[in-house]
């Protein structure tokens, strides 16, 4: 019977943990595809001082022709 008990413990732990990575996944997954202006808000304004905006740079559209030539 302590076998079992704790056999269904740990069931219930590492179910637990799984739904925690899950929802903890979720939500960072979340925060990274809001757009960087949506995530100020009233409660907790961010200045430039408290979170450095780095450029992107342009990316330039290059095309590359590759040819293979087979000898045989």
């Amino acid at each position: 019977m302590f076998h079992l008990y704790f056999g269904a413990f740990d069931i219930v732990l590492y179910l637990g943990a799984t739904y925690f990575a899950a929802v903890l996944a979720k939500a960072i997954c979340d925060d990274l595809e809001q757009p960087r202006g949506t995530q100020a808000t009233a409660a907790m304004p961010l200045t430039a001082a408290s979170r450095p905006v780095v450029p992107v740079a342009k990316r330039e559209d290059v095309q590359e022709r590759v040819t293979v030539k087979v000898n045989g």
